[in-house]
């Protein structure tokens, strides 16, 4: 079966394209899912969003035309299904109705709205029990461009999660303020440090870079003293240099050293030294989300 995920983040828009069926070893319907392809486009909605409240014109252009291009990549693909899924920028713009409904209108896409607990509990719907040790707590964090989704799992099951407004975009852009930091920290230090959780678990375009980058087999953490390096020597460049000399796009390399404040920020205020990388994130999870729905509608239809 295949089927089709669209993430509409604050920094990027993407199109997860993938083949998904029940493993036929499998006594308990386990899910295999194979990745196609994923198409990544900068669209930025935050840049606007997180400074003047609204999506523009331009902007709202910009986006249909990624959202006509994805329909079109899906239609070669002949997927079955497929489903649109808006984080923080989104949600936080005053014209959001408007976009969607413009969207709608001239694509044929309907963009789902989903607050930070729901995108959480989708990622973590992935399948990630042959990465994590069941004895231990784990600490889920996905750093996106407009929030950064914070979860506790306790035998690699949701226990307590919250959202903080604290973005890669919006740090790029010095919209985060120093309540929002120390409400972070102490929430860490309520929640998280008296589990001693083992490992995070990182998710997000810049925390994938990041362990592309490190040559770590998959499985491998990151550990403190490597993402403080890689931090360090990201912030000695400026934006140009870092495009040209550690071969990143201009948005990343705008937002990739914002993200790795917070990943450490988080470690010293969890007492965590080490981030596992799956290589997840939202896509992965509606896939999944629709392939359940669809293998649901047809044992009713039985």
């Amino acid at each position: 079966m295949r089927l089709a995920a669209i993430d509409i983040g604050s920094n990027a828009v993407r199109l997860l394209v993938a083949e998904v069926k029940i493993k036929p070893t499998s006594n308990e319907g386990e899910i295999y899912l194979k990745k196609l392809k994923l198409f990544r486009v900068p669209v930025r909605l935050g840049v606007e969003v997180f400074k003047e409240g609204i999506i523009s014109e331009a902007l709202m252009t910009k986006l249909i035309k990624t959202m006509k291009a994805f329909k079109l990549i899906m239609d070669v693909y002949e997927i079955e299904t497929f489903k649109a899924c808006a984080t923080s920028a989104m949600r936080e713009a005053k014209n959001r109705e408007e976009v969607m409904t413009k969207v709608h209108w001239t694509t044929d896409i309907k963009i789902n709205l989903i607050d930070g607990q729901q995108e959480a509990q989708l990622i973590l719907s992935n399948r990630l029990a042959d990465m994590l040790d069941p004895r231990f707590n784990h600490l889920y964090v996905d750093v996106g461009g407009g929030s950064t989704e914070v979860s506790l799992l306790k035998k690699n099951k949701l226990s307590i999660a919250k959202s903080f407004k604290i973005g890669t975009l919006r740090l790029f852009n010095e919209k985060v303020k120093p309540k929002a930091w120390e409400e972070f920290s102490k929430w860490l230090h309520k929640n998280i440090e008296p589990t001693n959780p083992l490992a995070i678990i990182g998710s997000g375009g810049n925390i994938n870079r990041v362990f592309k980058r490190s040559g770590n087999r998959y499985g491998q953490p990151l550990m403190y003293e490597y993402l403080k390096q890689e931090r360090d020597l990201l912030t000695a460049l400026n934006i140009e240099d870092r495009v040209m000399l550690q071969d990143l796009t201009r948005d990343r390399a705008e937002v990739i050293v914002p993200a790795l404040n917070i990943f450490l920020f988080t470690m010293e205020h969890a007492n965590i030294r080490q981030v596992i990388v799956p290589k997840i994130g939202l896509a992965d999870g509606i896939i999944r989300q629709l392939f359940q729905e669809k293998m649901k509608k047809q044992k009713q239809k039985v």
